[in-house]
């Protein structure tokens, strides 16, 4: 199976078993009973933002979310604003920001299918989605079901918790999924996958990665904390004081 089908797989389950998870029911209507957010309406219909500094500092206006590149990074060392192309199963996945790596192949899309081979996009790549929140359900009570529904679908469950305050950023509450793909020959983990789901008003954001087990897992992981940390919404301010 392609690293493209089973980051598709991974979403499908983690939307399949948000609604199934929740103890609160899951309202298709209700973003629209309130009105759709600021957010939302960019998620419908995306628009360029800017970039200043030499591309150090990303402001994306319509999503109100700003971005700047960490001056340190290991693996992904180049940061930009993404195409905003859908992606996804459904392709209703917004890319927000794009991190690729010099180290392996070409930067393409999280679910472009092109290649079988388990090697590049998948290893070049992290990015941070943006989608509609109304069928997603994002608590603590949520972690056992989805434990569950990924060990149905073939991976080892790393881990999956919840986060009131994840990297102890102030307000930053979601789950994060760490799971791997098994080599059938051997038994042993060939890959990982790594998604932090955030929610913000009726927007949740998700940021991905998929990379080879073998691969710099340290460097990967600083580099995710310094990319996470510096994805700030608008209304907290500014990230540098």
């Amino acid at each position: 199976m392609s690293t493209s089908k089973l980051t598709s797989l991974l979403l499908s389950a983690f939307f399949a078993t948000a609604c199934l998870a929740g103890v609160t029911a899951c309202d298709k209507t209700g973003a629209a009973k309130k009105g759709k957010s600021e957010r939302l309406r960019w998620v419908n219909k995306p628009v360029t933002g800017t970039t200043e500094d030499g591309g150090k500092f990303i402001s994306i206006p319509g999503i109100a979310v700003d971005f700047y590149k960490p001056d340190t990074l290991y693996v992904y060392k180049d940061c930009v604003e993404a195409t905003h192309t859908a992606e996804g199963p459904d392709k209703d996945w917004i890319p927000v920001i794009r991190c690729t790596s010099p180290f392996t192949g070409p930067a393409k899309g999280e679910w472009d299918d092109d290649d079988d081979s388990g090697s590049g996009s998948g290893d070049a790549v992290l990015t941070i989605f943006a989608a509609d929140r109304t069928d997603m359900v994002i608590n603590e009570r949520a972690t056992a079901a989805l434990t569950n529904q990924y060990e149905q679908a073939g991976f080892k469950v790393e881990s999956i918790n919840y986060y009131d305050e994840y990297l102890s950023k102030a307000g930053r509450r979601g789950i994060e999924i760490i799971v791997q793909t098994i080599n059938p020959e051997n038994g042993y983990p060939d890959r990982e996958i790594r998604r932090f789901m955030f929610p913000k008003d009726d927007v949740v954001f998700i940021a991905h990665i998929d990379y080879g087990y073998g691969d710099d897992r340290s460097g990967i992981n600083r580099d995710w904390e310094r990319i996470l940390w510096s994805f700030q919404f608008a209304e907290d301010g500014p990230l540098f004081k």
